[in-house]
């Protein structure tokens, strides 16, 4: 049995009452039992304003199906009389009461979305799981409430009482709940699914769109698939911190998505808070928002609030308020933007302008407490005094959620740990203490080391690859301990990476990459690499391949993602003449620097993108062109750079990766043609000799990065 706490006030009216039941269900059950407990579950009615915002306890079992209990502190004074569904109540905030009915009407309203299901309803839309509303007064024996009346009379609410608080007179109360058909495990899974977290996803949904040994059909099967969150996700996703949280995951482990629950989490039981949910690639707005709004409605809610919900790009402008464009108008500063800063600060990339910008409000602004909220996504890309600001901008007790990937900056595969971010206090312990868990077990830090979105052997190759661990030249960045390794979901087999350059054996284990389609063998293989003598060869076979998809195997053209490598000039006439060619084979090209940025794909058109631009997007089938950038001294003065503009790329797909290149095929072409060869899903084991930390460019886990991140946990 999983329980999940998804908030807790201690000052709430109520909370003893609701704690010692929530703490006599956990007694109640066992590790045996297939089921989940909610306590405080969201939910939104917009057709019934009395509806509470959250339900006090939903359980969902196997064997008893749903339950929703309404917990209630009254003593027995308190209640005067029970008339149907009215409570008349004495000595109480409020003079009247309907909780039973108020179970009732939550569960009905938690069970609507089930009803989508075809395992879970039949043709004329009966619901095969049963619903219970209960009452649970933890403050009233059962001789008191007998001694009333209320037990009498076949309207007689069901009821929890401090007598049934045992581990075994509970159990009693959930076998005589009405409904004797047992779950099946489909059904359990499915009911699980939209409970947990998303609409209806059963993999039987719907007619079949296409042939299932085509592209398009293995695709439906992952867009199902990856809609499901496990539980881990589920219970992070629904789970309001009281203070500040940090989600640390592999590329693909879902992260986005948990973000953008949890604020809708927070939306549909906090209404009148200010939350704003921020990001670093403009591209991903849509899909935020989008999130956002499907979580919303999964609680029952509309269209959100947009102007307490906010989604806004990091830095933001006139046309599109972003974080730093809101907060300091707020402080009454007038915002910066590219052109002033540069006038201020002086040339540099868009992130450390921010950066200089979000420092100069930290510095000498009075910044507002606007926000109950923040949720930051792509915080690796943030520097600290955007942190800062967003800190100072949050009301007590400062919830900033900021989620990141160690291994998805274009520049390092290294993200700040929250000393450095956030400094030491007097006696140098951490302004930002991420260690434990908040009161009622919410932990402060989490670590996520499953990858859903890309295939298993993508994955591993894009991990060997960007940190250059088989180079003929040597690694160029590394992760340098078996602790490291295993926070991102592998296994070391053999060797120490304390005894350098002698062999290490590392192994994916499935259960951290479950794909959709990692089981099946008409999918494969998920990468390759080719290379061509001339840069009109190499566009022409990459032409005809994304034709291929489209015309013969019948991807969606906007499913497909071509993202060529190298300097902005080199990217855009490469993605020009790719785009002349497609149009050759009959198929439209959306060249993202052309239109909106805050859109990344266009229904029809096949996206042509830099990488910085896909970062946070995703595409069923990914071309990644150009590798010859990676070893060209002219363009950059580093090997990690390119490495992760590669590994970036390589992690945008949901199913394949192709890529090319143009030249010799020696260094880096060589190095990628036996990883091809070496990494697969049948042989998930990567081998290459323990990297001497002095000579990377970039140690991960060195210094106030990873390492000091994961002594918090």
């Amino acid at each position: 049995m999983k329980f999940i706490s998804a908030e807790y006030d201690s000052t709430g009216a109520g909370v003893d009452a609701e704690l010692a039941v929530w703490d006599r269900l956990k007694g109640c059950f066992t590790a045996d039992d297939i089921g989940v407990c909610y306590y405080r579950y969201p939910i939104v009615d917009q057709q019934n304003d009395d509806l509470d915002r959250e339900a006090d306890f939903v359980l969902l079992h196997r064997r008893y199906g749903l339950a929703v209990i309404e917990c209630k502190g009254y003593q027995i004074d308190h209640i005067e009389a029970i008339e149907g569904a009215r409570w008349s109540l004495n000595g109480t905030t409020q003079d009247h009461a309907a909780p039973y009915s108020q179970a009732r009407d939550q569960g009905f309203r938690i069970r609507s979305p089930m009803m989508r299901e075809p395992s879970l309803a039949d043709e004329r839309g009966n619901c095969h799981i049963a619903m219970t509303p209960i009452v649970a007064l933890p403050n009233i024996t059962r001789e008191e409430w007998e001694e009333r009346g209320f037990s009498d009379g076949p309207s007689a609410p069901r009821v929890i009482l401090r007598d049934d608080l045992t581990a075994s007179s509970l159990r009693e109360v959930f076998e005589s709940l009405p409904g004797d058909t047992e779950l099946t495990t489909e059904q359990y899974a499915d009911a699980r699914a939209v409970l947990g977290g998303g609409q209806a996803i059963s993999n039987d949904r719907g007619p079949v769109l296409s042939e299932e040994d085509t592209k398009a059909g293995l695709y439906e099967t992952v867009e199902k698939g990856l809609k499901r969150f496990d539980e881990r996700q589920e219970e992070i996703g629904i789970q309001i911190p009281d203070g500040p949280q940090q989600i640390r995951g592999i590329a693909g482990s879902g992260k986005t998505a948990l973000l953008a629950r949890k604020a809708a989490a927070m939306h549909a039981n906090h209404p009148d808070w200010r939350i704003a949910i921020t990001f670093n690639t403009r591209s991903l707005y849509q899909t935020i928002q989008n999130s956002v709004e499907r979580f919303y409605a999964d609680f029952g809610g509309g269209e959100p609030d947009w102007e307490r919900l906010e989604v806004l790009h990091g830095w933001g402008g006139k046309s599109e308020h972003g974080m730093y464009y809101k907060i300091a108008q707020d402080a009454g500063v007038t915002p910066h933007h590219v052109g002033s800063a540069q006038d201020e600060f002086g040339d540099g990339g868009p992130g450390e302008l921010l950066e200089a910008c979000c420092q100069q409000l930290v510095d000498d602004a009075p910044i507002q407490e606007r926000y109950d909220a923040i949720l930051i996504d792509e915080a690796q890309d943030m520097e600290p005094a955007f942190y800062e600001m967003c800190y100072e901008a949050l009301k007590p007790p400062k919830r900033l959620i900021w989620a990141y990937d160690e291994a998805q900056n274009l520049t390092s595969l290294s993200a700040p740990s929250p000393k450095h971010i956030f400094g030491t206090d007097d006696e140098g312990e951490p302004a930002v203490d991420l260690r434990s868990s908040y009161p009622g077990g919410i932990q402060k830090s989490h670590i996520m080391r499953k990858s859903y979105r890309t295939p298993r052997s993508v994955l591993m190759l894009a991990h060997v690859f960007g940190m250059g661990l088989t180079s003929d030249r040597g690694a160029v960045q590394a992760i340098t301990t078996q602790d490291g390794w295993e926070d991102i979901g592998y296994e070391v087999l053999e060797g120490d990476f304390r005894r350098t350059g002698e062999p290490v054996s590392i192994r994916r284990p499935t259960e951290h990459s479950p794909h959709p389609l990692s089981d099946n063998p008409e999918a494969k293989p998920f990468v390759g690499f080719d290379s061509f003598e001339e840069k009109a060869d190499e566009l022409v076979a990459v032409a005809d391949a994304i034709a291929w998809d489209v015309q013969d195997h019948g991807l969606d053209p906007e499913d497909v993602l071509a993202i060529p490598l190298g300097p902005i000039r080199n990217i855009r006439s490469i993605g020009r003449r790719l785009a002349d060619l497609l149009a050759e084979r009959s198929l439209d090209a959306n060249l993202v620097w052309n239109g909106n940025k805050s859109v990344f794909a266009k229904q029809d058109e096949v996206t042509i993108s830099g990488v910085n631009r896909a970062k946070g997007n995703e595409a069923a089938s990914v071309y990644l062109l150009n590798l010859e950038y990676l070893e060209d001294p002219y363009w950059h003065d580093n090997r990690v750079s390119p490495r992760n503009e590669a590994f970036v790329g390589m992690t945008r797909t949901r199913a394949w990766c192709q890529m090319t290149g143009t030249g010799d095929k020696n260094g880096v072409f060589n190095e990628l043609e036996r990883l091809v060869e070496s990494v697969t899903d049948e042989n998930p084991v990567l081998t290459f000799p323990a990297p001497e930390p002095t000579d990377l460019e970039n140690e991960i886990g060195s210094d106030e990065t990873i390492a000091t991140t994961i002594d918090q946990f």
